[in-house]
């Protein structure tokens, strides 16, 4: 990461990432099913108003869309690229779009330091093209971002039309913008706003995403699947400001030797002390959550309600027992359950049987 840009440059390298006018799939192609055509496809149904090009050596036209034999041959003043080819020749393509002047990439391969020594030198490979061709990077090992209020995504999982929503993720996993998100939409019915899969975040990381999103308008709760911090004060800082505007929830992977041990084959990603991190998460504001099913129950949650203003709570149900158990989960995770006020009692007891 270049800590320049956290001062200089991030709202419009950011606005290049969730918000381009123009992109170029690279690696486009007419195979149902393969990457580079179910990523038009995707860009295509969630009704994309920018320019689409893409590139694949036989030219002509895929999904409607005008198809460039190279780099090269693309109209200059794009705004991202996708890179959809296999990882061996990532390094070449990044230094092809530097030179076109495309300075927004998102990496969909895998097969880099997640995976072996030879992957890891081939990762270092692709952080020299990066360093020398002045672009920035989402991934690689990515399935791609989602941003729904540019009616946009680079995912190359079959996703078809994206709910939108006020919820925004940030994760250290690139198939959350497959997979997980497909869940959402079919199991859990709700909406997102932002999606950023980092994948083995070469150059773009989560506190770059997570100013970003604290300054977006259409977040209201910020969501992350962290298994390492890339860099724990930069992230802090940028946490506590966010906090203070909206909702900021982290499950962070990798907390247990088996889960780091497990996080370093996923992402190459060294996990941190995890004593520590609490300490310094509850101090920054960020509310931890320890279920990856728990991504989704309390984006729900937020998704349908407003932050409560303090920490009251009442129940409604049709047993007593359901009350009574509540009651004591809720106090004892420091929540209260005042009494019902009389004139409130009165108007449910007029509304249930005798």
């Amino acid at each position: 990461m270049r800590w320049w840009y956290w001062e200089n440059d991030v709202t419009s390298v950011t606005r290049k990432l969730f918000e381009p006018e123009s992109v170029a799939v690279i690696g486009a192609s007419s195979t149902p099913g393969k990457p580079g055509n179910v990523l038009l496809k995707n860009i295509r149904d969630n009704g994309f108003p920018g320019k689409v090009y893409g590139v694949n050596p036989r030219g002509g036209e895929i999904e409607g869309y005008p198809i460039f034999k190279s780099i090269d041959e693309l109209p200059d003043g794009i705004d991202q690229a996708i890179i959809t080819l296999p990882a061996q020749y990532n390094p070449d393509t990044v230094r092809a779009c530097g030179a076109k002047g495309i300075e927004m990439l998102v990496l969909a391969a895998s097969g880099f330091a997640e995976v072996d020594h030879v992957g890891g030198e081939l990762q270092n490979d692709l952080a020299a093209a990066i360093a020398e061709s002045n672009v920035r990077v989402l991934g690689p090992n990515t399935t791609g971002h989602v941003s729904m209020p540019a009616d946009f995504t680079s995912s190359f999982f079959a996703l078809g039309q994206v709910p939108k929503g006020r919820i925004s993720y940030i994760t250290q996993t690139g198939n959350f913008s497959g997979i997980s998100l497909r869940h959402i939409m079919s199991a859990e019915n709700y909406g997102v706003a932002r999606v950023a899969g980092l994948g083995n975040k070469i150059d773009i990381d989560e506190s770059e995403i997570l100013e970003y999103l604290g300054d977006d308008n259409e977040t209201a709760a910020i969501l992350l699947y962290l298994e390492n911090i890339k860099h724990p004060n930069r992230f802090l800082e940028v946490a506590r400001k966010v906090t203070r505007k909206k909702p900021v929830i982290l499950l962070k992977g990798g907390s247990s030797d088996a889960g780091a041990a497990a996080a370093l084959a996923h992402t190459a990603s060294l996990a941190s002390d995890d004593r520590i991190l609490d300490g310094a998460l509850a101090q920054a504001g960020v509310t931890r959550i320890y279920k990856y099913s728990h991504l989704f129950q309390v984006a729900k949650a937020l998704a349908v309600m407003p932050v409560p203003a303090g920490n009251r709570v009442s129940f409604l149900s049709p047993s007593g027992a359901f009350t009574v158990c509540m009651t004591d989960f809720s106090r004892s995770q420091g929540l209260e359950v005042p009494q019902i006020a009389e004139k409130t009692r009165k108007r449910l007891q007029s509304m249930a049987p005798s």
